[in-house]
């Protein structure tokens, strides 16, 4: 396994990288994308299908790995993520398809790697706003190159704003959420990588 520098280094090289696709691929799309949809019905652009093309292209030059992305199909993902043990690229090069496609300016390119199956480094990055997460074990997170502290005590629960996604919960749990819910608050911006990075960074 790669020390806690090199992977921070990797982690810099592939924010410089992803950068450089969503100024290429997504940006220039965003506003005028036609929509597509896959066979279990999420949508799906030209902005997705390009970026995943150029970062699998490109990653494997990064560090070696299999490329497991969004865009595959179950049977490709299921595939790559046996064989991908020594080391794995996980891309989603449009978190956020439905804000993207709709105008919505919260939508991001999520890239992870990995071995044996666990995460070393990683870059979230919304092209819209310009701000880039990226971290890397043993190494810290950071936005927009600035280390976040991470270390910010724990909310009750109680007085907390959720991210729930009733689309992606059973209906039971979705009712009782409703009737009773444990926390302050509930939102779903669409893009569950961006907001894990905002909770992050307090």
């Amino acid at each position: 396994m790669p020390s806690a520098a090199v992977r921070l280094g990797r982690a810099r090289a592939l924010e410089s990288l992803v950068r450089e696709i969503a100024r290429d691929e997504i940006l220039p799309r965003y506003l005028k994308t036609a929509r597509n949809r896959k066979a279990d019905g999420s949508l799906f652009t030209e902005a997705d299908i390009e970026s995943q093309r150029k970062l699998a292209e490109a990653l494997p030059k990064l560090a070696p790995g299999a490329v497991l992305g969004e865009e595959m199909n179950a049977e490709e993902q299921a595939r790559v993520w046996k064989e991908g043990r020594k080391g794995l690229w996980c891309i989603d090069p449009i978190d956020g398809t439905t804000n993207f496609a709709n105008g919505i300016p919260f939508f991001c390119v999520s890239v992870a790697y990995m071995m044996d199956h666990e995460p070393l480094f990683g870059v979230v990055y919304n092209p819209v706003t310009d701000e880039s997460f990226f971290a890397a074990k043993g190494a810290g997170a950071y936005l927009n190159g600035v280390e976040l502290p991470l270390r910010a005590p724990a909310a009750r629960l109680a007085d907390a704003v959720a991210g729930v996604d009733f689309k992606r919960i059973s209906h039971h749990l979705g009712n009782e959420l409703a009737v009773r819910p444990p926390y302050y608050s509930q939102r779903n911006f669409g893009a569950s990588a961006l907001e894990w990075c905002l909770v992050a960074a307090g």
